[in-house]
């Protein structure tokens, strides 16, 4: 889940010219409480946290007879093992030295749940995680994860001793506890039945499968068990458009509505009223606590398990704009003007004015900015700020009062998918998807489309609406849009819902797709010019032959550009290949990166390579039958290049799966006719088994 990146990745969308060099100088962070108190327990009964919940782990590390501090990944198996240690590197491919071993791996580029299951696969029992940076690893194997060996996680600096301690035996165990435990992600409101409101950073890698909504919560400690369940996630369709964080509001919709207290949401009229008097206003949150300026480390974690809030005062935009510019030109040592900052309309500030340091942190996004106006009433929601309760820098929250016709269309109209993405398509090769609208008003519906252009040139999209057309109240339909992928290049559309009522609002959803052109030169560099493995490349750039490798590479892109090349293939089998990459790593987030080189099977994206990675052998087990298009995609961010900025791949093999052989039941008659249908039957069997072994022999 991205929650806070830099400080200035909220400039560097400015189109300010210094943000390349911003991005590496300040910390933009995911807001948490500095300088507050802890809140009365009861007094903010709407207060909501998104949770994730499992079964409660302990976990003990001993090491050459000296013990270590440790602890659990949400999600992993429990056991007890000892075993010499081995060094396993970042746990990219199976583990050569990890036979009856336990791997020492280090955090950084791919998923926990593929380190673990890479050191398994090389034999290991057991795997000890350590973070590349400072702080405490609080990750999570996946509620999927299928390995069964024991994992505990540990700090940076214990991780590098135990490097000088290769070969000692490690004791490692993991054990269940009796009661179910949650991590807080982020914090929400319960706005009344069965909606949450949030920022759309917290959710936008969200899985409503098992992201939770525990509302009422105090104590993260206790409680679990009250957490409930997500039915469906809307982010704002223009999120991040035209700004950083921009729009950064979502809707979550709860498998049932709830009978208890609500936030009340302020609207235009008295955030503006009360933004101008400064008025008083408070942030909840369970965010850290320690306060660090834009060019610090950030601290290890300080969250609390009890709920804390802190008292700030309201700002206008222009004040806010104005202090943010002369604490960005301070710290760069250059004029930054007051309109190259990112506030938009859709954004507050507020502040406190003494020389302490109060405000969010990380931890608090998505949690609520309050004022007292003839009762408790919403007018923020945490977003992002600069360092962490920094004097200098105004903390920065979504205006709720933007977003009142929006929040009506989802919670009282007609709710669509904000966003619907056919991504990266072969020319020629149509797709369709289906959208789920719901009908969340009182009234009967009768509905129309409308698809309109976002960009020149955009064509190719058809809705098919019969099954919309009429939508009962409190029900929901799918709706059909194709794409025909026949015109080359990127192509967004909007499709706008109109209802014949006009007391029935409506919402609209952002179409993209890129269709990309068939590579001939690409095919006979790594398939030789096979008709059945087809090659297609596009997006800013197309994918280039390197010859003094036998490989392709990426295209020149620049900032905020994609290169990407795609497979297609039919059949059952695995695919092999050798991917490297050179570009700008993100060190204190791997699993965030800037540029990397993503990896898409059918769809669904699996893996990413970033930083200086040499080539390295992927294989794709268990290709199910049927059509396949495998993509990889080398994406920039808006900032600085590293490296030489480019992807590679070769040594591209796909290995069909040897064929289920159907042998024929023999009838009755056959059975009676022992001269001749049993013969045929076993010279049958003969053939096939003689088909097999000479096919394992190969």
């Amino acid at each position: 889940m991205k929650y806070y990146l830099l400080a200035m990745l909220v400039i560097s969308t400015l189109l300010f010219e210094v943000s390349a060099t911003v991005q590496n100088n300040a910390t933009v962070v995911k807001p948490k409480i500095v300088g507050g108190e802890v809140a009365t327990e009861g007094a903010w009964s709407w207060m909501a946290a998104l949770v994730y919940t499992n079964e409660g782990l302990s976990t003990s590390l001993e090491v050459a007879n000296s013990s270590y501090n440790s602890s659990p990944f949400s999600n992993g198996p429990t056991g007890q093992v000892s075993a010499a240690m081995t060094d396993c590197g970042i746990g990219s491919t199976a583990c050569s030295l990890a036979s009856n071993k336990i791997c020492l791996i280090a955090r950084g580029d791919i998923d926990f749940s593929v380190k673990v299951t890479n050191c398994q696969a090389g034999g290991g029992i057991g795997a000890i995680i350590f973070n590349n940076v400072l702080g405490d690893i609080n990750g999570t194997l996946g509620e999927g994860f299928s390995g069964s060996i024991p994992v505990v996680a540990i700090s940076q600096a214990d991780g590098a001793i135990l490097l000088e301690q290769l070969g000692s035996i490690a004791t490692i165990n993991v054990s269940a506890q009796q009661a179910q435990v949650q991590s807080s992600s982020c914090g929400a409101s319960f706005i009344g039945e069965k909606w949450v409101i949030t920022a759309s950073h917290c959710v936008e890698n969200a899985d409503s499968n098992y992201l939770k909504v525990n509302i009422g919560e105090y104590d993260l400690s206790n409680g679990a068990n009250n957490a409930t369940a997500i039915k469906r996630i809307y982010m704002h369709p223009e999120y991040n458009e035209g700004s950083a964080f921009n729009n950064d509001i979502a809707l979550i919709e709860l498998v049932e509505s709830l009978d208890r207290p609500a936030i009340s949401l302020a609207d235009a009229e008295l955030t503006d009223l009360l933004a101008s008097q400064a008025s008083s206003a408070t942030v909840i949150g369970w965010g850290n606590r320690i306060a660090y300026g834009p060019d610090d480390e950030p601290p290890s974690s300080s969250a609390p398990n009890k709920l804390h809030q802190v008292e700030l005062s309201l700002l206008s935009n222009e004040q806010c704009k104005n202090l943010l510019a002369q604490g960005y030109s301070d710290l760069q040592n250059t004029n930054v003007l007051p309109e190259h900052v990112g506030i938009t309309d859709s954004m507050i500030c507020a502040n406190y004015s003494g020389n302490v340091e109060k405000g969010s942190c990380q931890g608090d996004s998505g949690g609520p900015l309050v004022v007292y106006d003839n009762g408790w009433k919403q007018v923020g929601i945490v977003s992002y700020g600069v360092g962490c309760a920094d004097i200098a820098f105004p903390d920065v929250y979504a205006r709720v009062g933007k977003f009142t016709s929006w929040i009506k269309s989802i919670t009282q109209g007609i709710a669509t998918e904000p966003n619907l993405d056919f991504a990266i398509t072969p020319q020629n090769i149509g797709q369709t998807k289906q959208i789920t609208l719901t009908n969340n008003s009182n009234l009967t519906a009768n509905l129309t489309f409308t698809l309109v252009p976002e960009n020149a040139g955009s064509e190719g999209f058809s809705v098919n609406s019969d099954n919309c057309s009429m939508l009962l109240a409190k029900q929901s339909c799918q709706l059909q849009v194709a794409f025909d992928a026949k015109k080359l290049g990127q192509h967004k559309m909007r499709l706008t819902i109109n209802s014949n009522n006009s007391d029935i609002s409506t919402s609209q959803t952002h179409i993209s797709a890129q269709a990309i052109a068939e590579n001939s030169t690409i095919n006979t560099q790594l398939s030789k010019g096979s008709s059945e493995l087809l090659w297609f490349s596009g997006g800013d750039q197309s994918w280039q032959t390197d010859n003094s490798e036998a490989a392709i590479m990426s295209g020149d892109i620049s900032d905020n550009q994609q290169s990407s090349v795609m497979l297609t293939l039919t059949g059952a089998g695995s695919l092999s290949f050798d991917w490297a990459v050179s570009s700008e790593e993100n060190t204190d987030a791997p699993e965030e990166p800037y540029d990397a080189l993503y990896l898409i099977v059918d769809g669904e994206q699996v893996d990413f390579i970033a930083g200086e990675v040499d080539y390295t052998n992927i294989i794709i087990e268990d290709l199910a039958e049927g059509d396949h298009q495998v993509t990889w995609l080398y994406k920039k961010d808006e900032f600085t290049s590293v490296g030489k900025d480019k992807a590679y791949l070769k040594n591209v093999v796909f290995t069909p799966a040897d064929p289920v052989v159907f042998l024929p039941v023999p009838t009755d008659d056959q059975k009676e006719d022992k001269s001749s249908g049993g013969s045929i039957y076993i010279s049958l069997l003969i053939l096939a088994l003689i088909s097999l072994r000479r096919r394992q022999r190969q």
